[in-house]
C-alpha cells in the first residue's frame, strides 16, 4: 500500500517521521488532497482524537516555509491554550512559539517576534482592539473548537472575532477545527471553506447503557456487573480490574465531590502498595496548595489516596493541573468531573461514564444537547494504550432506558446557531468596530453584520439593521460615539472603554455612579459596590429570606458609602442590588483576612470560583480607575486611584491596609504577614531591625530568601515603592 505521507512534501514528511507518525489519518489525507498545502480554507468537521490537530499543524509548518508569515492558533479556553503551547514548543522548536492569554488590556508588543502565537478567543478579540500592527503579517489562522459558536456565553465574541479577521486577512489561509455537527456544510459555506468531513476515530468508540447490573452495548453485546454495590461502583471496580481509568461526567460540583467521596470507599483495596505511596505524594501536594487546607482540599487529600479525584471550578488552577498530571500518568484511576473538562485539556479515559443526562436550566430539568453528550463521550479511548474506548450512560428503568438510546446513542448531534443576536452581546463588538475605524459608517458597520452567521443563517436584514442601530443609538447617548449623519466616530472614553474590554453598560453604570462621588464617603466598599455591579461579574451569591436581616444591616451601616443607592423593593432588579451587597460583603470578609473555610462555610465560595471573581474584580477595579481619569476632577482622581491601588493588592492577598508594606516581600505570605505585625515588625525597616524575632516567627531560611531581597534592592523604601506600583 503506498505510504500517504509521500502527499507531504520532503521538509514535513522529515518532521513528522521524526516524530514517530508512520502514516497519516484518513481526515489528514483528505485534508491535503482538497488543498491544506495549497492554501485552502478547511473546516474539519471529525471525531476528538481523530488527528484536527496535526492538519492544523501541518498548515502552520506549511505557510511558514513559503512565506515566513505567522501563525495564530486560536483556543476556546486558557487550559486548552497552555496545553496547545506545551505540546507545539517541544514538536516544534525550529518555530518560536509564543502563549498569550493573560491581560486584556496589554497589547503584548512582544508578539510581533514570534512566528506562532497561541491564544484564547477573548484575548485575540482584545489584542485587535488596541490595534496590533503586526496581525497583517500573518498567514495562517486555526480556530479551534468552532462549534463553539453555539456557545451562549462564547460564541459571539467568537463569531466576530471569525468575521474581523476574515476581513483583516482576505488571502490567509484559515483552518477551522470542529466537533461533528449537524449543520457542518451550512457552517463551512458561510466560512468560505471546503468541508472535511470523517468519522474516523483511531481507536473504536463503543456506546452502551447500563440498568440493572447488565451493560447493553450498541452492537447488541452485553456485559453483567455482579459486585453487589452501586452502579457508578460496578463501573468503577470493572474499570480498575481490566487495568483502566474512567471519567464520570456530572452537571454539579456538589454531584462530583458526592460521587468521588462514595467511589472512594470501593478503591482503596484494589491499588499495588506502589501507586498508593505515590498517590500520597500528591494528596499531599493537593492539600497544600493552600496556606491553610480547606476542607475541600482535606476531602480531595483524602479521596485522592484511594485513586479518585474530583474536577471542577471550585478547585484551584494548580489542584486541577495536579490532578490531569496523575491522571495522565495513571496513578488516579478515576476522575468526577462537570462538563467543563470535555472541553479543556485532552484527557482520554478508556471508559467515559456520562451520568448526568439532564440539567436544571431555570425552568425545569431538561436532557442535555446531543452535542454536549458527544463531548463528554469523545474523552473515552486513550490512543497508544488501547483499542477501544467506552462511553456509558446508566439508566433506572426501562422506559429511561429506551429514551436514552434513541436520543443519545442511536441519535445525532444537533444544528448548531449563532447566539449574536442579543443586543447585550452587541453592544461591545459595535463599540469595537467603531473604535478601530473597522466600521465608521453606517453601510459599512451593517455590512460587517452582514458578514457573521448571524445573517446567513437567519437572512434578517431588518431585524440585523433594527438591534444594530439600537445599539448605535445607546452608544451614542452614553456618550461613546457620536453621530454625525450616517458616520459614527468614537469619543477617547469609547476607545478606552473598548480597550478595557469591558461592556459599555458597566462602564455607563460606572459613569453614572460617579456623579454621587461627591455625596459619599469614598472607600473600598464603593469600589466594591460598583464592581459587583457590572456585567463581568458572574457568580454574584444567591440571598436566601435567611439573609435579609444581614442585607438590611449592612445597608444601612453602608449607607455613607455605597455609589449605587438602593432601588424600590418593586423594580425587577431588586433581587440582583440585594445580591451584589451580600457579594461585596464576601469580598470584604476576603480583604479583613478570612480565610478560605469560612468563605467556604459563610458563602458557600470554593477557593476556585472565590480566585475567578477576585481575577474579574481585579480587571473591573483597574477599569474603574482608568475610567476616573476621564472624567473626575484632580482631587477626586488623585483619591479614586489611590484607592483602586491600595483595593487591588488587598484583592490579590486578602489583607487589611496596614499589611501592604510587609505582603510584597518575597516568601510572605498573609499569614506570615499578619504574625509579623502583630508582634510590631509593620515594615520592611523593622523586619531587618528585629532579626532575631523575625526568624523565630517566620523561620530562618524564609527570613534569609527576605533579607537577601531586601539587601539586593539597596533599600526597603525603594522596594516597597515598587511592588506598589
Amino acid at each position: 500500500m503506498k505510504n500517504n505521507l509521500n502527499l507531504l512534501p520532503d521538509n514535513i514528511k522529515e518532521i513528522l517521521v521524526n516524530q514517530g507518525i508512520k502514516e497519516l489519518t484518513p481526515p489528514q489525507e483528505k485534508s491535503i488532497l482538497l488543498g491544506l498545502l495549497d492554501g485552502k480554507n478547511l473546516v474539519v468537521s471529525s471525531p476528538t482524537a481523530s488527528g484536527k490537530t496535526l492538519i492544523a499543524e501541518i498548515a502552520i509548518i506549511n505557510n511558514y516555509f513559503k512565506t515566513k508569515k505567522k501563525a495564530i492558533y486560536l483556543c476556546p479556553m486558557k487550559s486548552l491554550a497552555n496545553e496547545k503551547y506545551e505540546s507545539f514548543t517541544k514538536k516544534y522548536s525550529f518555530l518560536k512559539t509564543a502563549l498569550s492569554i493573560g491581560d486584556f488590556d496589554k497589547v503584548d508588543a512582544y508578539l510581533q517576534d514570534y512566528d506562532v502565537i497561541i491564544t484564547s478567543n477573548e484575548k485575540m478579540d482584545s489584542l485587535l482592539r488596541h490595534g496590533i500592527r503586526w496581525i497583517r503579517n500573518t498567514s495562517t489562522i486555526i480556530v479551534d473548537e468552532v462549534h463553539l459558536i453555539n456557545d451562549l456565553s462564547r460564541g459571539p465574541t467568537l463569531e466576530v472575532l471569525i468575521t474581523r479577521l476574515r476581513k483583516i486577512l482576505p488571502n490567509a489561509q484559515f483552518i477551522y477545527l470542529s466537533a461533528t455537527i449537524k449543520n457542518d456544510v451550512e457552517l463551512s459555506k458561510w466560512l468560505d471553506a471546503r468541508l472535511v468531513k470523517s468519522n474516523f476515530r483511531p481507536i473504536s468508540l463503543i456506546h452502551g447503557n447500563l440498568l440493572f447490573n447488565k451493560i447493553i452495548y450498541e452492537d447488541g453485546t452485553e456485559k453483567i456487573l455482579n459486585f453487589g454495590v452501586s452502579d457508578e461502583e460496578s463501573l468503577l471496580k470493572d474499570t480498575i480490574i481490566e487495568g483502566k481509568q474512567i471519567i464520570f461526567f456530572l452537571t454539579s460540583r456538589r454531584n462530583t465531590e458526592s460521587l468521588a467521596k462514595r467511589l472512594a470507599r470501593s478503591t482503596e483495596n484494589m491499588l499495588s502498595e506502589e501507586v498508593k505511596k505515590e498517590l500520597n505524594k500528591v494528596s499531599e501536594k493537593l492539600k497544600n496548595v493552600l496556606e491553610t487546607p480547606t476542607s475541600q482540599c482535606m476531602l480531595l487529600s483524602e479521596v485522592v489516596k484511594k485513586g479518585v479525584a474530583f474536577h471542577h471550578a471550585g478547585l484551584l488552577m494548580e489542584q486541577r493541573n495536579i490532578i490531569e498530571v496523575a491522571f495522565k500518568n495513571n496513578l488516579i484511576k478515576c476522575i468526577c468531573a462537570t462538563p467543563t473538562l470535555a472541553v479543556g485539556v485532552n484527557l482520554p479515559a478508556y471508559r467515559v461514564v456520562v451520568r448526568d443526562l439532564k440539567r436544571y436550566d431555570g425552568y425545569g430539568s431538561n436532557w442535555i444537547p446531543v452535542l454536549e453528550y458527544s463531548q463528554q463521550a469523545g474523552r473515552a479511548g486513550r490512543p497508544d494504550y488501547d483499542k477501544k474506548g467506552e462511553a456509558l450512560t446508566i439508566s433506572r428503568s426501562e422506559e429511561e432506558q429506551k429514551i436514552i438510546i434513541e436520543r443519545y446513542i442511536n441519535g445525532e448531534n444537533e444544528e448548531i446557531y449563532s447566539k449574536l443576536s442579543a443586543e447585550p452581546i452587541l453592544r461591545t463588538h459595535v463599540l469595537s468596530l467603531i473604535t478601530d475605524l473597522f466600521a465608521r459608517h453606517k453601510k459599512s458597520l451593517l455590512d460587517f453584520f452582514k458578514s457573521t452567521f448571524w445573517a446567513y443563517q437567519f437572512k434578517g436584514d431588518f431585524e440585523l439593521e433594527s438591534k444594530v442601530l439600537n445599539v448605535i443609538n445607546e452608544l451614542a447617548e452614553w456618550g461613546f460615539i457620536k453621530i454625525e449623519k450616517d458616520n459614527y466616530l468614537c469619543t477617547p472614553i469609547g476607545k478606552r472603554i473598548s480597550e478595557l474590554y469591558l461592556d459599555p453598560l458597566s462602564a455607563h453604570k460606572i459613569l453614572v455612579a460617579f456623579n454621587n462621588i461627591k455625596n459619599v464617603e469614598l472607600n473600598e466598599i464603593s469600589l466594591l459596590q460598583l464592581i459587583t455591579n457590572c456585567v463581568e461579574m458572574h457568580n454574584l451569591l444567591k440571598v436566601s429570606s435567611k439573609d435579609h436581616p444581614l442585607i438590611i444591616k449592612l445597608l444601612n451601616d453602608w449607607e455613607k458609602n455605597l455609589l449605587i443607592k438602593e432601588p424600590s423593593p418593586f423594580d425587577y432588579y431588586y433581587e440582583q442590588y440585594l445580591s451584589s451587597i451580600k457579594t461585596v460583603f464576601a469580598f470584604i470578609e476576603w480583604i479583613n483576612e478570612k480565610d478560605d473555610e469560612y468563605l467556604r462555610k459563610a458563602f458557600n465560595l470554593a477557593p476556585g470560583i472565590l480566585r475567578s471573581m477576585l481575577f474579574i474584580g481585579d480587571w473591573l477595579i483597574y477599569s474603574i480607575g482608568e475610567i476616573a481619569k476621564f472624567v473626575l476632577d484632580e482631587d477626586e482622581r488623585k483619591e479614586m486611584l489611590s484607592l483602586v491601588k491600595k483595593l487591588r493588592v488587598r484583592m490579590q492577598y486578602g489583607v487589611k491596609e496596614e499589611l501592604l508594606p510587609l505582603i510584597f516581600l518575597k516568601g510572605i505570605g498573609r499569614k506570615r504577614a499578619r504574625k509579623l505585625f502583630d508582634a510590631s515588625i509593620k515594615s520592611p525597616q523593622d523586619l531587618l531591625k528585629e532579626e532575631e524575632k523575625a526568624k523565630k516567627l517566620i523561620g530562618e531560611k524564609t527570613f534569609e530568601r527576605v533579607k537577601k531581597t531586601l539587601l539586593y534592592s539597596n533599600n526597603s523604601s525603594r522596594h516597597l515603592s515598587k511592588g506598589l506600583a
